[in-house]
């Protein structure tokens, strides 16, 4: 076995027991992770993303909504009406938690001795992916209070969207180990 397939092993292990870490300590950071959108919300940094990205994830996820049946969907500037529920879109439900995982693995998942160009592309699919399952997330999130509204919803929204987000990522780094990242010729 080479040096690189060794190290990709290592760091695909490594990254698995970090999301271990990560699924264990959830409800503790499902709180901290309040705590700290009040915090952004009392700064008021969060202004302009809710102003320019929210209007256009709103139209986003309704368009998305409007393709699947049992729906009546309507859009207004911060989030969807699902059968005569409003669904409220905030900066909060972008998944800035998804990209920050996602970023901080690629501080270990892009050690070794890897390509450039084979880094670009794994980070490009990273992104592409991390971005889709957040549409997903909220499109299924607003699909659910459709249909049945109640705990499940909440338990989704709060709990099972850290698992896709982590499955995601280890299918991620999975495939780009497997296909996309290449040893750097010397």
């Amino acid at each position: 076995m080479n040096k690189n397939n060794q190290l990709s092993k290592d760091t695909f292990k490594l990254i698995f027991v970090l999301f271990v870490v990560v699924l264990s300590i959830l409800p503790f950071a499902t709180a901290f992770n309040e705590f700290l959108t009040r915090i952004v919300e009392n700064t008021g940094f969060y202004k302009g993303i809710q102003n320019i990205l929210i209007p256009y994830m709103s139209h986003l996820t309704s368009g998305i909504l409007n393709l699947l049946p049992g729906l009546e969907v309507k859009v207004f500037p911060y989030g969807v009406i699902v059968n005569g529920t409003d669904i409220k879109i905030t900066w909060n439900c972008l998944g800035w938690q998804s990209f920050l995982l996602f970023f901080a693995s690629l501080l270990v998942g892009l050690r070794g001795n890897y390509s450039r160009p084979s880094k670009i592309q794994a980070l490009v699919f990273g992104l592409l992916g991390t971005f889709f399952i957040n549409i997903f997330r909220m499109v299924f999130t607003a699909a659910l209070v459709g249909w049945w509204r109640g705990l499940f919803v909440i338990l989704f929204h709060n709990y099972f969207s850290a698992f896709l987000t982590i499955g995601f990522l280890i299918f991620f780094w999975w495939f780009s180990y497997s296909f996309v990242l290449e040893a750097r010729q010397n």
